[in-house]
């Protein structure tokens, strides 16, 4: 079965770019996650993600970052989608 490569900020190898998108990830979620990290091989796409993560997650929401996060993980323990 095919992996996908997950992105090492620290490698000497990784292109600015993506180096950057992760920054960005880690900033917005408060750490990097391997998602992130297997979103950097797109950088375009990582930020797009966090886009998306902000938007729907953080953005004018009338919960605090807590009670959201607590609403997140409730709705995933419901729904059988553990990660």
């Amino acid at each position: 079965m095919g992996r996908i490569l997950l992105v090492d900020e620290t490698h000497p190898a990784t292109s600015d770019a993506a180096k950057s998108a992760l920054v960005r990830a880690g900033l917005a979620r408060g750490n990097v996650l391997n998602v992130h990290r297997a979103l950097a091989n797109r950088p375009e796409a990582l930020d797009a993600f966090t886009g998306l993560i902000q938007t729907v997650y953080r953005g004018k929401s009338i919960l605090d970052r807590k009670h959201g996060e607590l609403a997140y993980i409730t709705a995933t323990a419901v729904n059988n989608c553990f990660y």
